[in-house]
Protein backbone atom coordinates (compact mmCIF):
# COMPACT_ATOMS: atom_id res chain seq x y z
CA UNK A 1 0.00 0.00 0.00
CA UNK A 2 1.70 3.41 -1.49
CA UNK A 3 2.72 5.65 2.07
CA UNK A 4 0.85 8.84 1.79
CA UNK A 5 3.24 11.92 1.56
CA UNK A 6 3.78 14.56 4.56
CA UNK A 7 2.99 17.69 3.95
CA UNK A 8 5.63 19.59 2.52
CA UNK A 9 7.93 22.08 4.98
CA UNK A 10 8.25 24.43 2.11
CA UNK A 11 4.40 25.01 1.99
CA UNK A 12 2.98 28.82 2.34
CA UNK A 13 5.91 30.57 2.05
CA UNK A 14 4.89 33.50 2.10
CA UNK A 15 3.91 33.42 5.32
CA UNK A 16 6.55 34.44 7.56
CA UNK A 17 7.21 32.92 10.60
CA UNK A 18 7.17 35.44 14.39
CA UNK A 19 10.36 35.89 15.74
CA UNK A 20 10.94 36.45 19.46
CA UNK A 21 14.19 39.33 19.73
CA UNK A 22 15.42 38.55 23.12
CA UNK A 23 16.84 41.53 25.36
CA UNK A 24 19.63 42.01 27.52
CA UNK A 25 20.64 45.02 29.74
CA UNK A 26 23.60 46.73 29.65
CA UNK A 27 24.91 49.32 32.08
CA UNK A 28 26.32 52.59 31.03
CA UNK A 29 28.64 54.84 33.24
CA UNK A 30 28.07 58.27 31.71
CA UNK A 31 30.75 61.59 32.48
CA UNK A 32 29.25 62.50 35.20
CA UNK A 33 29.02 59.19 37.03
CA UNK A 34 25.70 58.25 36.69
CA UNK A 35 24.88 54.89 35.71
CA UNK A 36 22.31 54.16 33.30
CA UNK A 37 20.27 50.79 32.28
CA UNK A 38 20.08 50.01 28.71
CA UNK A 39 17.81 47.53 27.52
CA UNK A 40 18.56 46.64 23.74
CA UNK A 41 18.13 43.60 21.64
CA UNK A 42 20.46 41.24 20.83
CA UNK A 43 20.07 41.46 16.87
CA UNK A 44 22.36 43.36 15.19
CA UNK A 45 20.84 46.42 14.00
CA UNK A 46 17.84 46.83 16.25
CA UNK A 47 18.61 50.55 18.34
CA UNK A 48 14.85 52.04 18.23
CA UNK A 49 13.43 52.57 21.22
CA UNK A 50 15.91 51.66 23.54
CA UNK A 51 14.29 52.11 27.22
CA UNK A 52 16.94 53.64 29.68
CA UNK A 53 16.61 54.37 33.85
CA UNK A 54 18.38 56.44 35.46
CA UNK A 55 20.30 55.03 38.68
CA UNK A 56 21.88 56.54 41.43
CA UNK A 57 25.72 56.65 41.04
CA UNK A 58 26.50 54.48 43.89
CA UNK A 59 23.63 55.94 46.08
CA UNK A 60 21.08 54.24 48.07
CA UNK A 61 18.50 56.98 48.33
CA UNK A 62 17.70 60.33 46.73
CA UNK A 63 16.21 63.79 48.66
CA UNK A 64 15.32 66.63 46.70
CA UNK A 65 17.10 65.34 43.29
CA UNK A 66 20.62 64.67 45.43
CA UNK A 67 21.50 61.24 45.62
CA UNK A 68 23.24 59.81 49.01
CA UNK A 69 24.26 56.52 50.30
CA UNK A 70 23.11 54.86 53.40
CA UNK A 71 25.24 55.18 56.67
CA UNK A 72 25.66 54.50 60.54
CA UNK A 73 26.76 57.19 62.84
CA UNK A 74 30.10 55.45 63.67
CA UNK A 75 30.32 54.64 59.60
CA UNK A 76 30.20 58.92 58.98
CA UNK A 77 32.67 59.31 62.09
CA UNK A 78 35.38 56.97 60.68
CA UNK A 79 34.98 58.08 57.30
CA UNK A 80 35.11 61.93 58.80
CA UNK A 81 38.83 60.90 60.72
CA UNK A 82 39.96 59.05 57.77
CA UNK A 83 39.62 62.80 55.32
CA UNK A 84 41.06 64.82 58.76
CA UNK A 85 43.49 63.26 58.92
CA UNK A 86 45.17 64.00 55.56
CA UNK A 87 43.77 67.63 55.63
CA UNK A 88 45.89 67.54 59.57
CA UNK A 89 49.24 66.43 56.97
CA UNK A 90 48.75 69.07 53.79
CA UNK A 91 50.49 72.02 53.54
CA UNK A 92 47.03 73.83 53.05
CA UNK A 93 45.85 72.91 56.83
CA UNK A 94 49.18 74.89 57.74
CA UNK A 95 48.77 77.92 55.95
CA UNK A 96 44.87 78.12 57.13
CA UNK A 97 47.10 78.35 60.66
CA UNK A 98 49.57 80.62 59.78
CA UNK A 99 47.23 83.48 58.30
CA UNK A 100 45.31 83.67 61.16
CA UNK A 101 47.43 83.18 63.72
CA UNK A 102 48.92 86.44 62.28
CA UNK A 103 45.68 88.20 60.97
CA UNK A 104 44.70 90.62 64.06
CA UNK A 105 41.04 90.00 63.00
CA UNK A 106 40.82 86.59 64.50
CA UNK A 107 40.93 88.38 68.20
CA UNK A 108 37.58 90.07 67.48
CA UNK A 109 35.87 87.24 65.97
CA UNK A 110 32.68 85.96 67.86
CA UNK A 111 31.20 83.79 66.04
CA UNK A 112 31.51 81.20 62.92
CA UNK A 113 29.10 81.00 60.29
CA UNK A 114 29.80 77.53 58.04
CA UNK A 115 27.49 78.16 54.64
CA UNK A 116 27.59 75.08 51.75
CA UNK A 117 29.12 72.47 53.26
CA UNK A 118 27.55 69.69 51.86
CA UNK A 119 26.72 66.38 52.86
CA UNK A 120 28.87 63.62 54.50
CA UNK A 121 26.50 61.13 53.08
CA UNK A 122 26.55 62.10 49.34
CA UNK A 123 26.78 59.28 46.96
CA UNK A 124 29.88 60.58 44.86
CA UNK A 125 33.25 59.57 47.18
CA UNK A 126 34.48 62.95 45.71
CA UNK A 127 31.57 65.04 47.13
CA UNK A 128 31.56 63.30 50.35
CA UNK A 129 36.04 64.03 50.76
CA UNK A 130 34.98 67.91 50.00
CA UNK A 131 32.82 67.80 52.26
CA UNK A 132 34.32 66.28 55.37
CA UNK A 133 37.79 68.15 54.39
CA UNK A 134 35.72 71.36 55.09
CA UNK A 135 34.87 70.48 58.27
CA UNK A 136 38.00 69.45 59.12
CA UNK A 137 39.34 72.73 58.10
CA UNK A 138 36.37 74.48 59.91
CA UNK A 139 37.96 72.61 63.21
CA UNK A 140 41.22 73.68 62.70
CA UNK A 141 40.39 77.39 62.33
CA UNK A 142 37.93 76.65 66.00
CA UNK A 143 41.45 75.54 66.93
CA UNK A 144 43.16 78.77 66.59
CA UNK A 145 40.25 81.07 67.54
CA UNK A 146 39.68 78.88 70.36
CA UNK A 147 37.19 77.94 72.57
CA UNK A 148 33.80 79.44 73.38
CA UNK A 149 33.45 80.57 69.43
CA UNK A 150 29.75 79.62 68.70
CA UNK A 151 29.68 77.49 65.11
CA UNK A 152 26.17 77.51 62.88
CA UNK A 153 26.26 75.67 59.96
CA UNK A 154 23.40 75.52 57.14
CA UNK A 155 23.25 73.63 54.21
CA UNK A 156 20.06 72.27 52.36
CA UNK A 157 21.45 68.86 51.52
CA UNK A 158 22.22 68.29 54.97
CA UNK A 159 20.65 64.81 55.97
CA UNK A 160 19.51 63.81 59.85
CA UNK A 161 22.69 61.98 59.92
CA UNK A 162 24.50 64.82 58.71
CA UNK A 163 22.55 67.14 61.65
CA UNK A 164 23.44 64.65 64.67
CA UNK A 165 27.03 64.58 63.57
CA UNK A 166 27.59 67.85 63.22
CA UNK A 167 25.63 68.18 66.63
CA UNK A 168 27.63 66.04 68.10
CA UNK A 169 30.93 68.32 67.80
CA UNK A 170 28.84 71.10 69.64
CA UNK A 171 27.90 72.84 66.12
CA UNK A 172 24.20 74.11 65.67
CA UNK A 173 22.45 72.92 62.66
CA UNK A 174 20.09 75.87 61.14
CA UNK A 175 17.92 76.48 58.20
CA UNK A 176 17.79 78.89 55.72
CA UNK A 177 18.00 81.71 56.24
CA UNK A 178 19.03 81.55 59.42
CA UNK A 179 22.34 81.73 59.26
CA UNK A 180 22.83 84.87 57.43
CA UNK A 181 20.89 86.88 60.07
CA UNK A 182 23.62 85.49 62.35
CA UNK A 183 26.45 86.89 60.48
CA UNK A 184 27.89 90.44 61.97
CA UNK A 185 31.20 92.60 62.32
CA UNK A 186 32.76 90.12 64.58
CA UNK A 187 31.50 86.96 62.54
CA UNK A 188 33.89 84.52 60.22
CA UNK A 189 32.12 83.67 57.61
CA UNK A 190 33.08 80.38 56.06
CA UNK A 191 31.85 79.56 52.49
CA UNK A 192 33.76 77.41 49.43
CA UNK A 193 32.21 77.48 46.38
CA UNK A 194 28.85 78.15 47.25
CA UNK A 195 26.10 79.63 44.70
CA UNK A 196 26.37 83.22 44.05
CA UNK A 197 23.14 83.87 45.64
CA UNK A 198 25.14 82.73 48.81
CA UNK A 199 27.68 85.57 48.69
CA UNK A 200 25.03 88.36 47.46
CA UNK A 201 23.45 87.29 50.69
CA UNK A 202 26.45 87.71 52.62
CA UNK A 203 27.16 91.27 50.60
CA UNK A 204 23.81 92.30 51.64
CA UNK A 205 24.22 92.52 55.40
CA UNK A 206 26.97 93.71 57.72
CA UNK A 207 30.53 93.17 56.75
CA UNK A 208 31.97 90.24 58.31
CA UNK A 209 35.58 90.12 60.10
CA UNK A 210 36.73 87.63 58.21
CA UNK A 211 35.19 85.66 54.64
CA UNK A 212 37.32 82.55 53.31
CA UNK A 213 35.22 82.25 50.41
CA UNK A 214 35.25 83.04 46.08
CA UNK A 215 37.18 86.18 45.68
CA UNK A 216 35.38 88.96 47.54
CA UNK A 217 36.20 91.08 44.02
CA UNK A 218 33.51 89.48 42.64
CA UNK A 219 30.86 91.00 44.57
CA UNK A 220 31.23 93.82 42.02
CA UNK A 221 29.35 91.72 39.77
CA UNK A 222 26.96 90.81 41.49
CA UNK A 223 25.04 94.32 40.98
CA UNK A 224 23.38 94.58 37.93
Amino acid sequence: MPRKKKPSTTANTDERKKTVVHTKRRQILDDEGWTHVVEAPNRKGKTEGLKTTLLLPGGDFVLNGVSYIARTLEELKQEFEHWKKQWEASPACLEVKTLLEEGQERRNIGNVVFLGMGSLQNSRREGRRASATQLAALQTIIGVLGKGVEVVLQDPQYTDLDNEFLGSLGYKVVQDPEAFMGVKEGTLVYAIHCYVDVYKAISAGPRPAVLIGTDVRNFGRFES
